[in-house]
C-alpha cells in the first residue's frame, strides 16, 4: 500500500533523538513470564475470566496446518491449557487473528479465519465455535452471517451481551463502486450468539469502513461500546464509536475528528477499555503527515468523549493497548518509532490521567516494528499488567512480561 505520509515520516525520523529512550530505561520490576505457546506460535490475545484470571489464546503451527490454542493463568500459574480448533485451510495474518473469549465460567466463544477457495488470497470467512463446558468441547464452526459471497470477512471482536455473546466484524461482501473510482465499501456488522450456538440475524452498524484495521469492544455498566476506523467517500479514515442499547446499535459517532485523508488502509486499529461508565480510547493517526498516538476519555459510557490527548508525536508505529489502574488512571502501551542506531522499536507504556496529565515513559522491551511482531496485547491481571507479543520471524514465539501495578502507581 502507498501512504502519503510515508516519506515525511522517514524524513522526520532523522530528527528523532534519543530523548524518547533516555528517560525510559527498562525497570528491574518488569519480569518475563514463561507461557505455554510453542516455538513458531504467534498472535497472542488476552481475555479476562469472570471469576478471576487471564485467558491467553494464540495460533500455533501443527503438522496438518494451524491450531488455535489457549492457556489459563491464575495466581501466577498456568492451570489449564487446551485447543479450540485446528485446520489446514486457515488464513493466518499478523493483524487479523483469532480469539478465545470466556463469556462466563462455562460459556466460551472462539473464532478463527478460513480461506475461501478462489483466486483472491484475501477472500476468507470468519468461523465461530462455542463451548458450554469451559473449552473442553466445541461446537461445529459456522460463520456469523448468511452471505455466500466470496469476499473478505474478518477483524472480528467477541464480547459479552448479558448472558449471551456478541460479535462484530468487517464485511467486504458489498464491493460496490463509489463515485466511479473503483473503491470498495466495507461494512461493520454485528450478530448475537446464543449459548446453544444459534445466531441472530446480523445488523449493519456502519455502511462504510476502512478495510483492514482491527475493531475493539469494551463493556460498560450500560452495555458494550465499539470502535473502528471509518471511511468516507472522500477517503477520510477517522475512528468511529457506537453503543449497543437494547440490542440495537446507536448511529456511528466520530472519535478524534482528525480528518485523516489517506487512499489506503493504515492497518492500525483503535482500543477501548471500560471501567464502570468510564471509557478510555486510544488510537493511531497520521493526519497532516504527522504520525501520533492519541487518547480520549468518556464518563458517560461512551456516549461522548472529551478532548483528544496526544501521547506520542514522535512518529510512533502505533498498535496501542489500554488498561485501567483506578478511576482516574489508565496505562497505555504502544510501539515507538525505530531507533536510528539499531533500527529497532520499543514497546513502551506510560500512565495517563483522566485530567490529561501523564507519567514518564517506560521502555519495556525491544521489538520489531514490522509485521512479525503482530499487535501487542495488554491486560490488567489483578494488581499487575500483562503484555504479550509475537517474536521476530522466522522463529516467532510468544513473548510475555508482567509489570507490577503498585510499582506503576508510585512512579
Amino acid at each position: 500500500m502507498t501512504y502519503r505520509w510515508h516519506v515525511t515520516a522517514i524524513l522526520s525520523l532523522l530528527m528523532v533523538t534519543a530523548a524518547l529512550g533516555q528517560a525510559a530505561q527498562p525497570a528491574a520490576k518488569i519480569r518475563n513470564i514463561a507461557n505455554p505457546a510453542a516455538l513458531g506460535a504467534q498472535s497472542p490475545r488476552f481475555a479476562v475470566l469472570p471469576a478471576g484470571g487471564i485467558l491467553m489464546s494464540w495460533v500455533e503451527p501443527v503438522p496438518d496446518g494451524h491450531a488455535l490454542k489457549y492457556g489459563v493463568l491464575r495466581n501466577g500459574r498456568w492451570i489449564h491449557k487446551g485447543e479450540a480448533a485446528r485446520g489446514n485451510d486457515w488464513f493466518v495474518n499478523w493483524s487479523d487473528f483469532p480469539s478465545v473469549v470466556p463469556i462466563d465460567e462455562s460459556f466460551w466463544v472462539a473464532h478463527w479465519l478460513i480461506n475461501k477457495e478462489g483466486e483472491n488470497a484475501y477472500h476468507y470467512d470468519v468461523a465461530i465455535s462455542v463451548s458450554r463446558d469451559a473449552g473442553i468441547t466445541w461446537s461445529a464452526p459456522r460463520p456469523p452471517y448468511r452471505s455466500a459471497t466470496a469476499a473478505q470477512y474478518g477483524f472480528a471482536t467477541i464480547f459479552p451481551v448479558h448472558d449471551n455473546a456478541g460479535v462484530i466484524w468487517l464485511d467486504g461482501r458489498d464491493q460496490r463502486k463509489r463515485n466511479g473510482g473503483g473503491k470498495s465499501a466495507f461494512t461493520l456488522r454485528y450478530a448475537r450468539i446464543h449459548r446453544d450456538g444459534r445466531m441472530d440475524s446480523e445488523q449493519i452498524i456502519d455502511r462504510s469502513t476502512c478495510t483492514c484495521c482491527w475493531t475493539t469492544v469494551s463493556v460498560t455498566t450500560a452495555g458494550p461500546v465499539a470502535a473502528w476506523r471509518g471511511r468516507t467517500d472522500t477517503e477520510i479514515r477517522d475512528h468511529q464509536v457506537a453503543r449497543l442499547l437494547a440490542d440495537k446499535w446507536s448511529a456511528p459517532a466520530p472519535l478524534g475528528k482528525e480528518g485523516w485523508e489517506i487512499d489506503g488502509c493504515p492497518v492500525n486499529g483503535p482500543i477501548l477499555s471500560a471501567r464502570g461508565m468510564r471509557v478510555a480510547a486510544a488510537w493511531f493517526t497520521a493526519q497532516g503527515d504527522r504520525p501520533r498516538v492519541n487518547t480520549a476519555f468518556s464518563t458517560d459510557g461512551g456516549q461522548s468523549f472529551g478532548q483528544t490527548i496526544e501521547v506520542d508525536g514522535k512518529n510512533p508505529t502505533g498498535r496501542v493497548g489500554l488498561a485501567w489502574i483506578d478511576d482516574r488512571t489508565v496505562v497505555i502501551s504502544w510501539i515507538t518509532a525505530p531507533d536510528l542506531a539499531t533500527m529497532k522499536s520499543h514497546l513502551v507504556l506510560r500512565k495517563l490521567y483522566t485530567d490529561g496529565s501523564s507519567g514518564r515513559l517506560i521502555r519495556l522491551a525491544e521489538i520489531s516494528a514490522g509485521r512479525d511482531s503482530g499487535v501487542p496485547q495488554m491486560v490488567a491481571d489483578g494488581s499487575n499488567f500483562l503484555l504479550a507479543w509475537t517474536g521476530e520471524a522466522p522463529d516467532h514465539g510468544v513473548h510475555m512480561i508482567s509489570v507490577p501495578g503498585e510499582w506503576l502507581k508510585n512512579l
